[in-house]
């Protein structure tokens, strides 16, 4: 492990080294042409305008661009955290620092796709993302999509989409910042990120480690009195390598190389009724590595790219190995006119898995077109269409079409409401456990879901003051859903015939300033009613009812006051009650409560942020998966030097 590390930061250095002395090179070549020809290779690449991202074919739909801000606060959490405190959709959570999963709008994980720069996250073997293994501190950008998106994002949309991004600064010289973190129950955190940027020549290198006993007190409630107890077998170990190379050619075109690189080492938590039984205590191993080299270059109206990347995960428990190598290849392109905008692309992707309960022949194949549509007809009305089109080896997948609209309805001096409306459908394909674990389940079908949307945006701006507003209606029947249903002593995977999600969200943001302070309020709400409308069995008494972990209700509400150099936040996290696997069982609804400060300041000329956090100040005793033990009141403080 050590040894593979290593070579990779070796890999690292060399690459640095290349980057500088091209850079040293090129403005050696540049005094040579003479000061026309270093004027001609000046402009900075953010005034070509590259393809739009996709969300920007998907009007009828929310989609949050997350601040720069809002991510700075939280550099020393992972995802799950983030999502945890920013948005309403629910995190199924085994514990601190555990495994995370995101459910959008009722869906299992497997249903919203998570993507750095366009590269997939998700572990192929499982279809899903653990949002705990995802560090802040490595991105620079984020977008929120949701609602399904299967046109624009590949299948597995359709719940929704996160996309992650880390771009270049283009500041002249060497800046960076070093991050150090401390919290509760041993828990620590240290990163360092260096940046090295000429005229066309970016480097950026980030190193990240994050560790943690977690011997957290709680409350047994599977014991005879229910006693506080220590939390056993529950700490983390995790470090990471981020390094992207930059390089922009005279006509602005840009050719990016990046490598990621994480390995976790984590004690799987035990269910509080096994916290004293060392017997049952067990480890798991993961090592991820992301490869990506990309271009993109435009041409007045016309735009293109392309991108080859290769994606290694492997995880060790025990002794079994479920790994996976990835190799992924993509092409686009966009076509701009004053009112049109057209946008096609095609990818391709090999699977070669080295999984213990697999066959030895096992591979995967995967193709994607898709083309989309923006229509602006007149500065009121926005028109949108995509398709996609996939063929996966041993798999049907239904094609993915997408229709949005977008109304500007009142547009005045100081308001704006804005009707839109959505319909799509959305297929995942079966993962490759669904299909080959423990034998061959080729019988399975793609779940294919069909959504519609509708919702509302208003605005209000006066002065210092601004108000945002939207609400949404969807209604998605899934069909297809899959499940592992017992099937005598073993378990195998099943598609249910549909499964019927229905509901509501709701988000508002006001901003505003008084006497010295500037004040934000976000607030955001989500319903969630998802049933099986129709099962295997004709008898399952689960028909009808809320699907497992699903809350019917959850909000968070946040608030920033900021004077100067000084931020003061706090944020009330609510989530409803929700049955377990037993549909019978229900585990209390809980809100939480954080406070915490920002504080900026300059020693020696040099750029400093004190960051701390008092997270669950009224001690909230909770369980997010039953027996499954969080933590009580903690505290999370950290310091940041920038140069």
């Amino acid at each position: 492990m050590h040894r593979n590390f290593a070579f990779i930061l070796f890999y690292v250095v060399l690459l640095n080294f290349g980057v500088i002395n091209a850079e040293a090179q090129s403005r050696d070549t540049s005094k040579l042409r003479g000061s026309r020809s270093l004027d001609s290779i000046t402009v900075s690449a953010s005034s070509k305008q590259f393809s739009l991202s996709n969300r920007r074919f998907s009007p009828g739909t929310n989609s949050i661009r997350v601040s720069s801000e809002a991510l700075a606060k939280m550099q020393m959490s992972s995802l799950a955290e983030f999502i945890q405190q920013e948005n309403a959709v629910y995190l199924k959570e085994y514990g601190r620092g555990m495994g995370a999963y995101i459910s959008v709008r009722g869906t299992s994980s497997s249903h919203t796709t998570i993507a750095w720069n366009g590269q997939s996250l998700s572990v192929p073997t499982m279809g899903q993302t653990d949002l705990s293994h995802i560090p802040l501190y490595f991105f620079d950008a984020m977008e929120i999509h949701i609602g399904g998106n299967s046109a624009l994002y590949g299948d597995g949309s359709i719940g929704g989409s996160i996309q992650l991004n880390t771009k270049p600064k283009w500041e002249k010289g060497i800046h960076g910042d070093i991050l150090l973190s401390a919290g509760s129950f041993n828990s620590f955190l240290e990163g360092a990120t260096l940046r090295f940027s000429g005229k066309t020549t970016e480097s950026r290198t980030s190193l990240l480690h994050s560790s943690a006993l977690n011997n957290y007190p709680f409350t047994n409630n599977t014991s005879i009195g229910r006693p506080t107890e220590r939390l056993n077998n529950s700490a983390f170990d995790n470090y990471g390598l981020l390094q992207e190379v930059y390089k922009k050619f005279r006509d602005s075109s840009l050719l990016t190389a990046t490598l990621m690189y994480q390995n976790f080492d984590r004690e799987i938590q035990p269910s509080v009724s096994s916290n004293d039984r060392p017997e049952s205590y067990e480890s798991i191993y993961d090592k991820n590595l992301k490869l990506n080299i990309g271009y993109n270059a435009s041409r007045n109206h016309f735009s293109y790219g392309a991108r080859i990347s290769y994606a290694y995960d492997n995880q060790r428990y025990k002794e079994d190995i479920i790994a996976a190598g990835r190799y992924f290849a993509s092409v686009d392109a966009e076509y701009r006119l004053d009112k049109l905008t057209f946008k096609g692309g095609a990818s391709g992707e090999f699977i070669k898995p080295d999984v213990y309960s697999y066959a030895d022949s096992v591979r995967e194949t995967k193709v994607n077109i898709f083309a989309l549509l923006r229509f602006v007809p007149y500065d009121r009305l926005i028109l949108s269409g995509g398709i996609r089109y996939t063929k996966v080896t041993n798999t049907q997948v239904p094609v993915m079409p997408s229709l949005d609209a977008k109304y500007l309805l009142i547009r005045s001096a100081n308001h704006i409401v804005a009707l839109r409306g959505s319909m799509s459908q959305n297929s995942k394909v079966p993962s490759l456990n669904d299909r080959y674990w423990g034998g061959e389940h080729l019988y399975l079908r793609s779940e294919c879901s069909f959504t519609t949307e509708g919702g509302a945006d208003y605005s209000w701006f006066s002065g210092a003051w601004s108000v945002d507003l939207f609400g949404t209606l969807y209604r998605s029947s899934v069909k297809d859903w899959i499940r592992w249903l017992p099937a005598g002593v073993i378990w195998r995977p099943q598609n249910i015939p549909e499964v019927l999600s229905r509901g509501a969200e709701a988000g508002a943001r006001l901003t505003g300033r008084i006497s010295d302070w500037n004040l934000s309020l976000n607030f955001s709400y989500a319903y969630t009613n998802i049933r099986m409308i129709e099962a295997v069995w004709t008898e399952d008494p689960a028909v009808g009812k809320q699907l497992a972990y699903q809350p019917k209700h959850s909000w968070r509400t946040t608030i920033k006051a900021e004077r100067g150099a000084l931020s003061l936040y706090g944020g009330l996290y609510f989530t409803g009650e929700r049955t377990t696997i037993d549909i019978f069982d229900i585990l209390p609804s809980y809100l939480l409560t954080d406070v915490g400060a920002i504080y900026r300041f300059k020693v020696f000329g040099e750029a400093f942020t004190a960051n701390g956090v008092v997270k669950n100040i009224f001690d909230v005793s909770y369980q997010n998966v039953k027996f499954y033990a969080m933590p009580g009141r903690n505290w999370q403080i950290s310091l940041k030097w920038q140069f």
